[in-house]
């Protein structure tokens, strides 16, 4: 597979390694409530940033940290999954299976106390597709008082492929696993968007209390 696009997180710089890897009862779990757009495998791959926001209730959004992933059970349609403890971490592992041990590494590293986790999953066409995080910000929600803010990533399914390399046609999940660590309370909640292998762009939102919210 080749080295995952280098993208530039609106919360920082980072890097995205690409390494290989397979890639809710009470998830904060979404399905897309797609949206029209403009026309516009394998690997994992790490990365981080450090990210300054605007003090609100929530807590700073301090860094970010991501890991690629690619696995067979394709999802029907882009999903999201918003996982705030340990317990459901575990669960979420428990209904996928990965070729090695770095998304299980990358979820036993997070403490829970200061961060969440988000999962990110669409369906590609060929072993040549990946999932790429392109930004990830904290917003205020226009229905708080009280400085609640929610997190926003922006996703797309991109053909890392070069012009004249043939691709195996085969139907993954491809994906990206997202750890957001704040400095006070993290988010509970998160606004998705999700742009397919078809370029078709899907919204949603995802909390701990609700598997949707859609936009």
């Amino acid at each position: 597979m080749t080295e995952s696009s280098r993208r530039t997180l609106l919360c920082a710089s980072a890097g995205l390694l690409t390494l290989s890897a397979g890639c809710l009862d009470e998830f904060g779990g979404a399905t897309s409530d797609d949206s029209p757009a403009d026309d516009d495998s394998d690997g994992n791959g790490p990365g981080s940033s450090g990210n300054e926001t605007d003090s609100t209730a929530t807590g700073d959004l301090e860094s970010t940290d991501n890991v690629s992933f690619d696995h067979t059970d394709v999802p029907m349609e882009p999903e999201a999954t918003l996982v705030t403890s340990a317990d459901r971490a575990d669960r979420w592992l428990d209904d996928h299976e990965f070729a090695d041990d770095v998304i299980p590494e990358f979820v036993e590293e997070t403490l829970f106390e200061e961060s969440v986790l988000i999962a990110l999953e669409s369906d590609a066409p060929t072993l040549c597709y990946e999932m790429v995080l392109e930004e990830v910000t904290l917003e205020e929600t226009d229905e708080s008082d009280d400085g609640d803010a929610q997190l926003s990533l922006d996703a797309a399914v991109i053909d890392e492929s070069d012009d004249d390399e043939v691709c195996a046609q085969q139907m993954i999940a491809v994906g990206q696993l997202v750890r957001a660590t704040f400095d006070g309370e993290p988010a509970t909640s998160a606004s998705v968007t999700i742009d397919d292998a078809d370029g078709e762009t899907h919204e949603f939102t995802i909390d701990v209390e609700s598997d949707s919210d859609e936009s």
